[in-house]
Formats: structure tokens, sequence, C-alpha cells
């Protein structure tokens, strides 16, 4: 063995633990072995460099109902190792007379310079395990298995074996002072008659502008051994798409989602096809896509029954984000005002770790809570957080204070949450824009998700925008390409609320990518700009007339006709339009129904219930009127008129 001698080195890894599992086709089935063991000094091979334990690890398949003959098989492996070039794994059929070859062979080329295996080996592999930068880095994090190649013997000594039995799989390190585990492998069996089909898709952004235009590739590949035809692969792209034209292999429906293959699909061969689409603002931005149909038996998975696990089905989420350019407050300049955070220990600063202030921005109070996980709070600059402080600028060219927030959580799920309760309840104010600094990506993956209310029902940012170091996911911010630093931009988050909110709710944690444990991580809140409340001024008056438009001086008497009217009216000393103004009545017994009218109004209309038939008897509140959704502006006066018929 050619390496480097270096000290031994410690892997993170997680390990995936399967029940045996089989397909629901006949003559293919897959058998796993998930009990984990070490590879290591204990377990080295014979004549390997280093001493040690010479002696194997040994994993056992029990496998049955499978035909007798003429099966093709393929091996699942997963293990950490700190070098796995050392490895070398032997497989050994059932039998009086077994069958064994080894798999992978010690390498000794030092193209093995590498950590951990998860790939399955199979004779239609393109590259062989082993042989360097095209075999790839392996990720024991991912799902088993991610990388596909043909090991240095082929299994196909094994295709005249008869596969039921009991079949054992051998483990050795060739080089001590290197260390390991073994996590998991899987025998597929395929009969002759299988063609595997791999379906995968991708996206040339996944973070991609509103109205951007994006392409997505999809590759079907069918890992034999046979071929196959009468393929389609069901492909519709989701609502947040825009479709604007197809390539590749075959033909696609736009309209139906199908991709239509020609011909047949041969063994260790690949079909693509490209779609290009242009990203909306709105709607799903999951990609999900199946093999919908196939002439031959899949060995490890079924057309068209919609099981995510299954290989012939695949995902993906993209992130439409929204400009780099805040939108302006819905109020002009000179109408809002700012809460801006003062030097530590002024009159309207933050003392350190006291969780609570009152302030007054305007004439509009702001009670600031923090709660969540505050035991994780730790210091900035060497001060406990919460602190005003002026280290992380975000960017601005003479540092600004803000509100800095230090935590080292333990976990995804901790976070801390600021709450700040603004002005009137139930009242608040019209708009609020703010931002917050240094939401990046380190030994953290911070995310930041900000919510409102007004009234107790929730409201969400009108739009959340994004920098360089973050992304945008709903109405959070979640860390990403790198750490920002704590002077610079690229970090920033700016939310704006162009709607109506009496509080607002940023909590500050990790997404659940970061792994068990993050790293301390710091943010840091901007000033508050806000917008006066504007509020309409509203009164109702209803009154009862006489039906007479001729004039002719008719009494409020049976047999003649009544208009009740509920006028409204939005004052001139209102700052507002009325908006979604409801209203209902219900006339008395003494008459029935004729009609119902509005005047005054913009948009709204009768409904919920629908308005009583003409002639109606309002007898036991029959006659239910209901007006809603209607707008008055400013100084204006609408009128619900209702006719009746006296009894």
């Amino acid at each position: 063995m050619i390496k480097n001698l270096e000290p031994i080195r410690l892997f993170v890894y997680v390990c995936f633990l399967f029940a045996s599992l089989s397909a629901t086709l006949s003559h293919a089935q897959s058998f796993t072995n998930s009990i984990i063991g070490n590879i290591n000094d204990t377990t080295l091979c014979p004549g390997a460099t280093g001493a040690g334990t010479t002696a194997n690890l040994t994993r056992t398949f029990n496998v049955s109902g499978l035909p007798s003959s003429g099966i093709d098989l393929n091996v699942g492996f997963l293990a950490s190792h700190s070098w796995r070039g050392d490895i070398r794994l032997t497989l050994r059929s059932p039998g009086p007379s077994p069958v064994s070859v080894v798999l992978i062979t010690e390498d000794t080329s030092n193209n093995g310079n590498d950590n951990n295996y998860n790939l399955e080996l199979g004779d239609e592999g393109t590259v062989t395990v082993n042989t360097g930068a095209a075999d790839g880095p392996h990720d024991i994090t991912l799902t088993p298995y991610q990388i596909l190649a043909s090991p240095n013997n082929p299994l196909s000594a094994f295709n005249a074996v008869n596969p039921n039995g009991t079949w054992t799989l051998e483990v050795c390190d060739d080089y001590a002072g290197e260390s390991g585990q073994f996590l998991q492998a899987t025998l597929f069996f395929a009969s002759p008659d299988d063609a595997d089909l791999n379906l995968s898709v991708a996206i040339d952004n996944n973070l991609p502008q509103f109205t951007e235009t994006v392409t997505l590739t999809y590759n079907l590949v069918n890992g034999g051994p046979n071929s196959t035809s009468g393929v389609t692969v069901n492909a519709p792209l989701p609502s947040g798409l825009s479709f604007i034209s197809s390539a590749g292999t075959g033909s696609y429906n736009s309209a139906t989602g199908l991709w239509t293959l020609p011909g047949t699909l041969g063994p260790n061969s690949t079909s693509t096809l490209t779609i290009t689409a242009t990203v909306l603002g709105a709607g799903s931005n999951v990609v999900t896509t199946e093999v919908q149909s196939s002439a031959q038996n899949d060995p490890d998975s079924t057309p068209a029954n919609g099981i995510p696990t299954e290989d012939d089905y695949a995902t993906l989420t993209f992130f439409p984000q929204p400009p780099l350019t805040p939108p302006a407050l819905s109020c002009s300049a000179a109408t809002q005002f700012v809460h801006a955070w003062d030097a530590p220990g002024a009159t309207n600063g933050w003392s350190s770790g006291v969780l609570a202030n009152n302030y007054t921005a305007e004439t509009t109070p702001l009670n600031f809570t923090i709660t969540g996980d505050t035991g994780n709070l730790g210091q900035i600059s060497g001060v406990n957080t919460p602190v005003t402080q002026n280290t992380y600028t975000g960017g601005l060219v003479t540092a600004e204070y803000s509100l800095g927030i230090a935590a080292d959580h333990a976990n995804a799920a901790q976070e801390i949450v600021i709450t700040a309760d603004i002005g009137t309840p139930g009242e608040g104010i019209e708009a609020l824009q703010f931002s917050v600094f240094d939401i990046d990506l380190g030994g953290w993956v911070d995310r930041l998700t900000v919510t409102g209310e007004i009234n107790g029902n929730t409201v969400l940012p009108t739009t959340m925008t994004p920098s360089g170091n973050n992304y945008i996911s709903g109405n959070s911010a979640i860390g990403t390409n790198g750490n920002a630093g704590a002077t610079a931009a690229s970090g920033n988050v700016t939310v704006t609320f162009n709607t109506p909110i009496d509080k607002v709710t940023i909590a500050y944690g990790n997404d659940p990518s970061v792994g068990a444990n993050p790293a301390f991580q710091i943010m840091s809140v901007h000033k508050f700009t806000m917008c006066p409340r504007l509020l309409a001024d509203i009164s109702a008056v209803k009154s009862v007339d006489v039906y007479d438009p001729l004039s002719e001086g008719l009494y409020m008497t049976p047999g003649n006709e009544v208009l009740y009217k509920i006028t409204v009216t939005n004052s001139a000393s209102a700052d507002a339009p009325a908006n979604d103004i409801d209203i209902t009545d219900t006339l008395p017994e003494t008459v029935k129904f004729i009609s119902a009218t509005t005047t005054g109004f913009t948009a709204g209309s009768f409904g919920s219930p629908a308005l009583p038939a003409t002639n109606t008897d309002c007898d036991s509140g029959a006659c239910v009127i209901h007006f809603s959704g209607g707008t008055l502006p400013i100084n204006t006066t609408g009128e619900i008129i209702m006719r009746a018929l006296i009894k």
C-alpha cells in the first residue's frame, strides 16, 4: 500500500437501518443486512501492513423464493472508513460448492485515497470502483446507494448459481491504523427479463428569482440486464413553473406532463429530457416525476405506484426568490417613523441580559420580549446578549446600532424568539420594514422565521428580501453560500409588511440541515421603519319608508310596499377607505321579501346565504340579507335598500 502516514482521523457518519425488503414483482427481490460492525485493526486482511488481528468481519443474507438459476446480482455496500482503498470485500454464494468473488480489492494505486463507501456494485457500471476521480467521493449521509460502479471482479460469476440459501459477505482491512464501520449491505436480485429503470431530475438553479428561466433535466437510466420498450414518464410541471419548451429523447406533452420514449431503451443506456420554464411568483415549487409504464419488470420498483422511495421516482424542490431590492413601504416617506437602537445604556438601549423593554417610536409604543431557548444565549464582544451593539453592521458605511443575539443551540429545534407588540392591540401600524444582519452559513445553518399578527390573526410578510449568503423559503430566510462576516451586507435579510400588524415575531435558530449540534452563531435586528395605521371612520343608520314611487300619498298599511334602508358613511375625518364592509339584516315577520339593491359601494355582493326568492314570506327569520366585501372611500356614503310587501 502506498500512502502517507498521518494521524488517525475521526469521521462523523449517519447509519441507515433498513429491514429486509421484498419488491412487488415476481423474481425480483433484495436482501439487506444492517448490523453495524467495526472494520479496523481487529479485522486485518492476510498479509496486511502493520500489526493487528487477522480476521474477517462477516455478514450473512438468507435468500429464498428465487428461481434456481439465471438471476442477475448487484451488491450495495455502505461503510465508513478513514481510507476506503484499504478495504477488501468478498462475496460467497450458498451451496456445497460456493463461488467466491472479490468485489473490491485492496487499492495499491492510491486512487482509493479517500474515505467511506456508499455504492452499488454491478457489472453494468461504467466506472470501476476505486479508479480515480470518476468514482467520486462517497457521502454516507445520503440514502444508499449513491454511486453505481463495476466491481474489481465480475458479478456474472454468480449467474449460474442457485441463489437460494445463505450468502456470506466478508470484509477486511489491509492497513493497520485506519478504521471505520460496516453500516449496511444489500443483495439485489433481478430476473433475466428485468430492466432496472432509475429516474432522476435536476435543476440548473434551485434559487431562481421570479420571472427567471430555469432548465429541468430528467435522466432515465436502464441498469439492465435487458432492454425495455413502451416507456413513459409522468413529468408534470408544478404550478410555480410555466412551460416554454422541451428537448431530448422522445416527445413531451406539456398539457399532460407525459414524456414518451421511442422504441427501446437498452441496458446501460440513458435517455434525457430537458424542459425550459419560467419561474412564477406563486404556486408549488416541488418537481415530482415517476416512470408510468415499461414493458419489462423492474427489480426494485413498480411504475405508477407513487412510492417515493423507489428509484423510478424522483423529486426536487426549488426556492423562487423575490427581487434583491426590497419594496417601498405603502406610506409616503413624510409619514414614516423609526424605532432605532441607541448605544448601550442610553434611554432607548437594550440593557445586557434584560429580556423585556418598552419603547416609544413617535406616538406608537413597542413592547419587546425574548422567549424560547434563552439559556443558549451567548456573548458578543464579551457582553451577554441581547445587547445593542455596532460590531455587526450589515455593511452600513457608518455603523448603526442593532439588537445583537448570540446563541449556542444544541440542536436544530432550539431557537430564540423576539416578539414586538406594536401600538394598540387590534390597530397596530399600517406597514413595517426592518433588516436582520448576518443570516448565513458556517458550522451553523441560520434560519430566521418572521410572522406578523393583527388582532390575533396571522399575517405573513409581504416579502422577505435575501442577500448573497441566504435564501428565502416561505416566511423563512436560510443561510447558504458560507459565512457573510460581521461587516458584510451579504448576510442581510430585509423584512417588509405592507399590511397592518400589531405584533411581529422573529424566531432565530437553525435549519434542520445543520446536523446534530450547531456551532455558535450571531445575528442582529436593525431599526424598525413604520407607517401609521390608516383607519376608516364608519357610521350606519337604519330607516324604513313607504315605497311610493308615484307620490300617491300611500300609507304603511297591508298591501303596500316599504323600503328598509341601511345607510353607511365613511366620514371626512377618516384617513383610509372602509374595506370589506360586512352587513347582515333580517326582515321582520310582517313582510314578504321582494328585492335588495345597493348604491355607493365599490365592489361587494349579496350572498352566504343567498337572497330569498321574490315573495318569500319572512316568518321565522326566513328573510336574511347579507352584503359583504364592499368598500367606501373617504367621505362617501353607501346604502343597502331592501324592498318588501306588508302582509
